[in-house]
């Protein structure tokens, strides 16, 4: 078939328009496989929102709560945290909780004023909220990203959990075990580091300090003030004396939250057989994941308080999961927190359908009466991957790894309800690599095809 000079011009724009809709295709496909952007509802949506988990903690408050915002005039938070508190008045209005009175005071301009709120309980530039006596002070760093920069997420997180506070006791003291190269959890390293996990805790009214074990058993080797012990990617193994220390404290009533290393057991193997669960290996394929290699959990326990209000909503997140295996131990009740869909080898059956490996697990047991910690079950809860607290999850509010982290803690330590009331308030383009693959055979392959199609129609009509 010979065709004119008009429809070989237009056979030609089909074909460049294909080549450039493949193209633009494939660019976008790795732009969002290499960014894999969230969209913050709260800029986007309504100017007004609060996240459900603020929502949820302003409505179990009552009373009358004073807001004073002690930031001066140049501050990044200043303006952005005034309409935020604006926010959540409104809000609390709305849900009959507390009646908040909101006051601003730049300690530049009235600095009698400000040393007046000092002498109150605020501790420099910040926010400070007062309720029937009690003091909870947000500093202004709580405010900002890591950067410097305002940080709506941050900045929301801090106030919500500022007016939880003030309903209830703080003073929760968390050991970071020290002595084995632990990382500091006072490292702002936007990717290795663990500011953002102690910044979490510390909005939750918890304390954190460094904790060395002794070389040798001694009594109160772990001061009875600490509630939770954490023990954060060792790079040495312990002790035996050390494990026979934690294990004694555990009998007690003790609480440990656990994340593993990478490679190697840190010589925790002992201790975490004595709780009915073994470790296994890191999957080196078939788990799902995001493009860019993070794996991403599917199945979170609906009914375990650490994990009921995030599981069917809840993105989290995992860099290289140590796989753990609960087997039964008398008196030991061992739950599968969080779990990975693995696609099991060709040669076992059923290749074809994926089973579930657990990546976070909690156990309990019952305890002995004693003297420092009272009648209370021991309570462990270990997870496979330590990278899961790290500021590179931590700092992206598009994961639940932050809430889940401080709900683990919550459960330990015995505080009632639940840090978290769902998901971020971010909509997260959550897909993973096979989705990413079809997004781009479709944009790349099936659109170019239709609009070739259509144009290749035009052109036998005469066009």
């Amino acid at each position: 078939m010979k065709y004119s000079a008009s429809q070989r011009r237009w056979l030609f724009c089909a074909i460049l328009c294909a080549v450039l809709a493949t193209t633009s295709a494939v660019l976008i496909d790795l732009l969002l496989t290499q960014w894999r952007p969230a969209l913050s509802l709260n800029t986007y949506c309504d100017e007004t929102a609060l996240a459900e988990r603020s929502r949820a903690t302003l409505a179990e408050t009552a009373g009358i709560i004073s807001a004073v915002s002690l930031l001066p005039a140049d501050s990044a938070a200043a303006v952005p945290a005034g309409q935020l508190l604006r926010r959540f008045e409104i809000a609390s209005r709305e849900l009959a909780g507390a009646s908040i009175e909101i006051a601003y005071i730049d300690p530049r301009v009235f600095p009698q004023d400000a040393a007046r709120m000092m002498a109150s309980g605020a501790e420099g530039t910040g926010i400070l909220l007062r309720q029937a006596g009690r003091n909870v002070f947000i500093p202004e760093r709580a405010l900002l990203a890591t950067d410097g920069s305002y940080s709506p997420a941050d900045a929301e997180e801090a106030i919500a959990a500022g007016f939880a506070r003030l309903s209830r006791v703080d003073g929760v003291q968390i050991g970071w075990l020290t002595g084995h190269g632990e990382p500091d959890f006072t490292a702002a390293d936007p990717l290795e580091g663990y500011s953002a996990f102690r910044r979490a805790l510390e909005n939750e009214g918890c304390k954190i300090s460094p904790l060395q074990l002794p070389a040798e058993p001694q009594n109160n080797s772990i001061p009875p003030e600490i509630s939770v012990l954490a023990i954060v990617a060792p790079r040495y193994p312990l002790t035996h004396a050390e494990r026979i220390q934690l294990s004694d404290w555990l009998d007690r009533g003790g609480r440990i939250l656990c994340f593993l290393p990478a490679g190697h057991d840190a010589g925790l193997t002992p201790l975490l057989e004595q709780w009915g669960i073994r470790l296994g290996s890191t999957p080196r394929e078939g788990l799902t994941t995001t493009a860019s290699g993070v794996a991403i959990a599917a199945l979170l326990d609906k009914i375990h308080p650490v994990t009921a209000e995030l599981a069917g909503n809840a993105s989290v997140y995992f860099s290289a999961p140590r796989l753990l295996y609960p087997f039964e131990v008398r008196g030991i009740h061992a739950t599968a927190l969080v779990r990975l869909p693995i696609r099991p080898p060709h040669d076992l059956p059923n290749p074809g359908e994926p089973e579930l490996g657990t990546a976070m697990l909690a156990a309990e047991r019952g305890s002995i009466v004693s003297s420092d910690l009272g009648f209370r079950p021991g309570r462990m809860i270990v997870t496979g991957d330590a990278t899961f607290i790290s500021n590179r999850y931590l700092l992206n509010h598009a994961s639940a790894n932050r809430d889940l982290a401080v709900n683990a803690v919550r459960w330990l330590t015995g505080l009632s309800g639940s840090g978290a009331r769902g998901a971020s308030n971010v909509l997260l383009f959550n897909i993973d690599r096979q989705g990413w693959h079809m997004l781009f055979v479709i944009m790349g392959a099936l659109v170019p095809f239709a609009l070739c199609l259509i144009i290749r129609l035009l052109v036998w009509r005469g066009i």
